[in-house]
């Protein structure tokens, strides 16, 4: 027997190339090992696998939750194999619909998914209010607002089919009740069967024009529509060119239906409107040339428009001009010559032709395009209006609000995590990146993954920077979505935050951490300095001056930061947060340790020489390496590499953050030798040094100048000669156990002054200053 649920979502998927896993994840992601998600909803997904076997499909499912550490959701997800030889979507949607037992049902494509916490969010509003159809906000991959419904300004509950113009969300995305769809008698086939597009058309309208509660979901997380690939032609199932009478079907039956017959007037006019303006005209406009109509074609579009006009007379008034025209043309096209012709003329239409309708009077029509541009406006500026547009002191008692941006993972970026925790315990912290929300924020706001910044090439050969900036999709997306003079203070972490935080006007200024000296950060490659420098040193001299404070991570880089460009600017070091271990001793043999990337630039194989070298010379050594996989094919090379030195070297997959310093402590010695083949190299004062104090080991590292400075002033371990590594094998051939053991407690010795406590208050006390009005700034809009 089946378990009760009380979300059934069902995943049609016809192709193995769809990241069907993904959508699968989306819908389970939060839930516990009994599929209950934290809103307290069971959820279950059924994958139709339409024209597939199940078991291939299945396949697929199961290892990108196992890939993604869930695979205990399995359980939690059954298959279904529809074979039905149409090509339908319905058929597979029927089917799990169908086999639905629970209170509400969601339907979506394999090239979809849900945001974090969308079904959560969504039954939990669709329980409070009644909902007989919770509709979905939504929004493409790459973080793109589908504006669809245009609803009323400010109106989101108990929505009507033309005040709210939902004939224009024709897919019925969301969550839909069940018992209303076996009420208005929709089941077991609520989608149009046999249709190969547009088989949502009627399911949509019959649940709008119901009677029933429509409600909309605008402040909730998103459905997100997958985009595909562009430059693939058919890359979604719903973008493939089609003739006309296939693209047009599902509009047509509308004609024959007796529940569209019997709709009141207006519901007919609205109805009419929007198949005209988006289906039927817009068919037309995307075949401006005789050779795109098939024989028959322009007389089945023609006859088509002329029942639309006959079931809603009055409908031509609410078009603008532009369409009127077309209209008529192909209610008098003899060909399709002069249809092509009609299509042609439509596309040069000056601005005030797809604006304006003939009748002035109309332009207040609700269907009218001018009122609808009117009202999206209105309802922008509530919108704004209603997250605190303008800028606002903190009340007494009040703590103030300050944003941490950050174009990274942040829940596991160390040093935003540090921030965060810090200043989380004086300000109320909000929290904008990629991934999932760090712990301790008051919110956060999740960027897309998809919505990576990159920079266009012709705009930067151009020099236009600004522009470029501007383009790039995260920078986008945050636009978007955060409303200017919404925090008190913005902490932008490195370069790419800052133009948009100050464009974001927090009430008391910007914080700018730096994590590299950018203007040199890829200086290696001499194509980077000539095409990207110039755009980095320009965001530096433009935006760096109107921070109210800057930090980075060490002493030359701030030096370099203040000479080129004339800021003050701090150093907050990547220290790690305090460990409460005791020095364990040394081990026989000796346990040498490196973490982190592994990355081609920092000679990682110089380690594994020098071990073997030492090794080979009578040293009582072994080296263990904990790399994350940034260079697959370095990794490889290194573990081969590794596997030559009879078992000196150990090349070990990462450990999570929260562990690694207890990982680390069952060593002796951390070594880091980082080759200066560029600035950031050459001064860098890595993280991973700290984490090497926090687990009381000695250490070795090459002759940086930041973290030789650092070993000597506390007297942690050795600097090598060289980077290479001869130089190294001559450190390591000499380690003895009462050194090593000495080295360990002066690490302990060290532990509190190197640790964040001592650090991290310097952005706490940088940031309250901002807060306060103590720190000048200087405006300028992005």
């Amino acid at each position: 027997m089946l378990p009760s649920v009380d979300i059934d979502v069902v995943v049609a998927v016809h192709d193995l190339d769809r990241p069907v896993g993904r959508t699968v994840l989306s819908a389970l992601r939060g839930a516990d090992l009994r599929g209950v998600l934290p809103s307290g909803h069971r959820v279950r997904v059924t994958v139709v696998c339409h024209e597939l076997a199940s078991a291939a499909v299945r396949e697929r499912v199961e290892r990108g939750l196992e890939d993604a550490g869930e695979a205990d959701l399995c359980a939690h997800v059954r298959y279904l194999e529809v074979h039905d030889g149409t090509g339908s979507p319905s058929g597979p949607f029927n089917t799990g619909l169908a086999a639905a037992t629970g209170r509400y049902v969601s339907i979506v494509g394999s090239d979809d998914r849900f945001a974090d916490g969308a079904l959560a969010a969504w039954g939990t509003l669709a329980d409070e209010l009644g909902s007989a159809w919770l509709v979905a906000r939504l929004e493409t991959d790459r973080g793109e607002l589908v504006p669809t419904p245009r609803t009323r300004p400010g109106r989101t509950r108990e929505l009507d089919l033309v005040r709210d113009r939902l004939a224009y969300r024709t897919a019925p995305l969301g969550l839909l009740r069940r018992s209303v769809l076996e009420d208005l008698g929709l089941l077991p086939e609520p989608l149009t069967p046999g249709l190969r597009t547009g088989e949502d058309v009627a399911l949509s309208l019959r649940l709008a024009t119901s009677g029933e509660r429509i409600d909309y979901g605008l402040d909730l997380p998103p459905y997100l529509v997958g985009t595909g690939d562009p430059s693939t032609p058919g890359s979604r199932t719903t973008t493939t060119p089609r003739p006309v009478a296939d693209e047009l079907a599902a509009h047509a039956r509308l004609l024959d239906e007796r529940w569209v017959l019997a709709l009141p007037e207006r519901a007919r006019r609205a109805i009419a409107v929007k198949t005209l303006r988006i289906h039927v005209l817009g068919a037309v406009r995307r075949r401006p040339s005789p050779v795109d109509w098939g024989p028959g074609e322009a007389r089945w579009v023609q006859e088509l428009t002329r029942d639309l006009v006959t079931m809603a007379p009055d409908a031509l008034r609410a078009l603008h001009r532009a369409d009127q025209q077309l209209v008529e043309a192909v209610l008098t096209a003899r060909d399709t010559d002069a249809l092509a012709a009609a299509s042609a003329r439509r596309a040069s239409s000056s601005r005030w032709d797809i604006l304006l309708t003939s009748d002035p009077r109309a332009n207040l029509d609700p269907e009218a395009t001018l009122r609808a541009h009117a009202e999206a406006a209105t309802a922008t500026a509530l919108a704004r209006l209603r997250a605190g547009r303008a800028p606002r002191a903190p009340q007494p008692g009040e703590r103030p609000r300050v944003l941490v941006l950050s174009f990274s993972p942040i829940a596991s970026d160390a040093r935003v995590l540090r921030q965060v925790r810090h200043l989380s315990r004086e300000f109320d912290v909000v929290t904008c990146g990629f991934g999932p929300a760090p712990a301790g924020v008051t919110a956060h706001l999740r960027v897309p993954d998809a919505a990576q910044n990159r920079l266009d090439g012709r705009l930067i050969t151009a020099h236009g920077y600004r522009t470029a900036y501007r383009a790039q999709a995260g920078v986008r997306w945050v636009r978007r979505h955060l409303t200017p003079d919404g925090a008190d203070v913005i902490l932008a972490n490195d370069l790419d935050a800052v133009p948009l935080a100050l464009s974001l006007r927090p009430r008391g200024g910007v914080h700018a951490d730096l994590h590299e000296y950018f203007p040199r950060l890829h200086e290696e490659h001499a194509a980077w300095m000539r095409r990207i420098a110039p755009y980095q040193e320009w965001l530096c001299r433009r935006f760096l001056p109107r921070c109210a404070a800057v930090t980075t991570v060490s002493g030359r880089i701030a030096e370099e930061y203040a000479e080129q460009f004339g800021v003050e600017v701090g150093v907050v070091t990547n220290a790690s947060p305090y460990a409460d271990l005791a020095p364990l001793p040394v081990g026989s043999p000796m346990r040498l340790v490196h973490s982190g990337a592994c990355l081609r630039n920092r000679d990682l194989h110089v380690l594994v020489d020098a071990v073997d070298a030492a090794v080979a010379e009578g040293a009582d050594l072994t080296l263990d390496l904990y790399l994350t996989p940034n260079d697959p094919a370095y990794l490889q090379q290194l573990r081969e590499q590794a596997s030559r030195t009879g078992g000196a070297v150990t090349v070990h997959d990462p450990v999570p953050y929260a562990d690694l310093v207890t990982t680390l402590h069952a060593h002796d010695v951390g070594v880091h030798v980082l080759p200066p083949l560029s600035f950031n190299n050459a001064n860098a004062l890595p993280n991973k040094v700290f984490d090497y104090v926090q687990a009381r080991l000695a250490l070795v590292v090459g002759p940086s100048p930041e973290m030789a400075a650092l070993v000597h002033r506390h007297g942690l371990g050795v600097v090598a000669d060289g980077f290479d590594a001869a130089s190294l094998t001559a450190v390591l051939r000499h380690l003895d156990v009462e050194q090593v053991a000495t080295f360990k407690a002066a690490a302990h010795a060290a532990a509190h002054v190197l640790s964040d406590a001592e650090e991290s208050r310097r952005w706490v006390t940088s940031v309250r200053a901002i807060a306060d009005g103590t720190a000048d700034l200087v405006e300028e809009p992005l």
